[in-house]
């Protein structure tokens, strides 16, 4: 097995081993598909809204089960091999503040600045994590579980998602900075919540 160690140690990151990248692939791509909401709200809002509320709830029943040793199908299946470490034995929060995210933008904000806030929690921190952690040798100062490689890939993704909307390059700048320091903050799967509402905020604040 010297030469599947040399493969894992040349292809990933020397602190991630191989099963901790695919599931972090697999949730990321989750995460990333949270930008297709736009497209279907943008066309049909209100079953949009109504199919997220009803995916959370079915969600949250599906975890309320799994904590007492009743699986829910294949909510539960996807659940418990996209949970990390962290997760295990306890409610997995991730995909309830993710959906609870999406949702918040929708609702607060009109089309044009939810589509900022979405895509700067679905390309902003979903990206950030996978680069990180495939890539991410270099450890912030201040918060060591976050990189300088996944922080600077979320700046990239919130900067060019919010020009791609909006068209303002120095708003975009700075939406893109504000993205990049709250994905460096350890807020854990609450980023999903704080992400969308902040960006968008301030990209009225801005007129984004």
């Amino acid at each position: 097995m010297k030469w599947f160690e040399r493969f894992r140690y040349r292809t990933f990151s020397q602190t991630v081993s191989v099963e901790e990248l695919l599931v972090e692939v697999f949730r990321k791509t989750i995460h990333l598909s949270s930008a297709l909401t736009v497209v279907f709200a943008e066309h049909w809002y209100t079953p949009t809204i109504v199919a997220i509320v009803a995916i959370t709830l079915l969600y949250c029943i599906s975890e309320s089960f799994r904590m007492r040793g009743y699986e829910l199908g294949i909510i539960a299946h996807i659940t418990r091999y996209a949970s990390r470490a962290r997760d295990k034995g306890r409610f997995v929060l991730g995909p309830l503040t993710l959906a609870t995210g999406v949702l918040a933008a929708l609702l607060f904000f009109p089309m044009h600045t939810a589509k900022i806030a979405i895509f700067a929690l679905a390309f902003g921190d979903g990206l950030a994590s996978l680069i990180g952690k495939r890539f991410g040798k270099i450890h912030l100062a201040f918060f060591k579980d976050k990189t300088v490689a996944g922080s600077l890939t979320c700046f990239v993704a919130v900067f060019l998602s919010s020009f791609a909307v909006s068209g303002k390059f120095w708003k975009s700048l700075v939406l893109g900075i504000a993205g990049a320091c709250i994905e460096m903050l350890p807020l854990k799967d609450y980023d999903n919540l704080l992400i969308p509402v902040a960006i968008g905020f301030l990209a009225l604040l801005l007129h984004a």
